[in-house]
């Protein structure tokens, strides 16, 4: 019968090596998970099963000269460290959702993985792995990557044995969170595209083709007309005016950014922004949607209510809602329901407080927060679509009538011309 050496970790964290025979890895994963041990990796003894590593059944364990770093070297740049932490724990959970243990899944992913941030990522967690660390201990190394919700989810689903439904739920939150950011973006990008174009239109108009109508206009001897006047009294405002304004918009931007790293700027910046009106209501409803999005998944897990909430709180950006989020905590803590701190606190519309209160009510709570995450990515998506609309309008609409007047100043003017001209 073959021999399989193994690298497991125990019930009380210790660290653990040895060797099992049995027909094939599989087994092997069972015998370790009955006795309550965490699989690090598995590698077969017998020659004949070694040279099966080639194909992927089987898996060395680390054993390179040269240590990595805990830090994630080679890892910066343009791509987002978010987003490549979520790709980590999409290709983890493929891996694991297979059979393979742990251990065996990262070594794998550094061997097989193309994209070289990846490869680097998961080395670091074969590192920490082999040292005899659990994964949501290696997670916590890379707080840039993983936040602090996800490495206590994984923490969790290891210490409960459930950690592949659990990383299933992590990785449809994040997947959810991402498409949610991404969405936002583009929604933003097209309007900012359409005021671009509206100014670069706008600019040529009154820069380069006014003051040659105008100088035209006085060799000829014509008489400027309305339109023209207004447009070309418009230019010259602008040329003066405009440079000046420019600056004073950059240091006023610059200024407020500077304030906004202390602590009563960012708290006043928080509030105004949730006052802004369309662009208020996005910060508003994307807060809630990520809380009761992240809530439910957590207590989902199987995180008691006081400890989600703890750990939701650390995600919640804007200091005002995150005031109010504490508050409710501490509520809690006290013993009032979830729902009751939410309104008493104001965190919640109340709408939402109806859903949570039904929930309560009923003992399932995580059902009615997965009800309040889809009102809210609805709610979220028509404001984004309606401020699209009216910015993208409102922008062509303005350069409409300003080209508009051009052409009109312009006609006038060659009327103006061959009057005087035929005169």
């Amino acid at each position: 019968m073959p021999t399989f050496a193994y690298k497991a970790i125990g019930p009380d964290g210790d660290r653990l090596t040895g060797t099992l025979e049995c027909d094939d890895r599989r087994q092997v994963i069972q015998k370790l998970i009955a006795q309550k041990f965490k699989p690090i990796a598995i590698t077969a003894r017998d020659q004949r099963l070694e040279s099966t590593d080639q194909a992927g059944e089987n898996i060395d364990f680390y054993k390179s000269s040269k240590a990595h770093s805990g830090k994630a070297k080679g890892l910066s740049g343009l791509y987002s460290k978010s987003k490549l932490g979520l790709s980590f724990l999409q290709k983890l959970l493929e891996l694991l959702s297979s059979g393979l243990p742990m251990g065996d899944a990262v070594k794998l992913m550094s061997i097989r993985l193309s994209d070289p941030r990846l490869k680097e990522l998961a080395n670091i967690h074969w590192r920490n792995l082999s040292e005899g660390r659990t994964l949501a201990a290696s997670l916590g190394t890379l707080p840039e990557f993983f936040s602090d919700s996800t490495v206590h989810l994984v923490e969790a689903g290891e210490a409960s044995g459930n950690l592949v439904p659990i990383l299933e739920k992590i990785v449809a939150y994040l997947e959810e969170t991402a498409e949610l950011r991404s969405r936002v973006l583009s929604s933003l990008a097209y309007p900012a595209f359409i005021c671009v174009v509206a100014f670069g239109v706008v600019a040529f108009f009154l820069l380069f083709l006014l003051p040659k109508i105008k100088t035209m206009m006085e060799t000829l001897g014509g008489e400027m007309q309305f339109f023209a006047k207004l447009l070309i009294t418009g230019s010259d405002l602008f040329v003066k005016v405009g440079p000046f304004a420019g600056l004073g918009a950059l240091f006023l931007t610059i200024g407020i950014l500077q304030w906004r790293k202390t602590p009563s700027g960012k708290t006043q910046t928080d509030l105004w922004l949730l006052k802004l009106p369309f662009v208020g209501k996005i910060f508003l409803y994307s807060e809630i949607f990520r809380t009761s999005s992240l809530v439910s998944t957590l207590m989902d897990s199987g995180i008691n209510t006081t400890e989600t909430l703890r750990l939701c709180e650390k995600t919640i950006q804007n200091t005002q809602m995150r005031s109010k989020f504490t508050a409710s905590r501490l509520l809690v803590h006290e013993g009032v329901s979830l729902a009751s701190a939410f309104e008493r606190n104001h965190y919640l519309p109340d709408l939402a407080i109806d859903i949570l209160t039904v929930g309560e009510n009923t003992g399932n709570i995580v059902r009615s927060l997965n009800e309040v995450t889809k009102i809210y990515r609805k709610e979220l998506t028509q404001i984004l679509r309606l401020m699209t609309a009216v910015v993208s309008s409102g922008a062509l609409i303005f350069a409409f009538v300003l080209v508009t007047l051009i052409a009109l100043s312009i006609v006038f003017s060659v009327f103006q011309i061959s009057n005087t001209l035929t005169v």
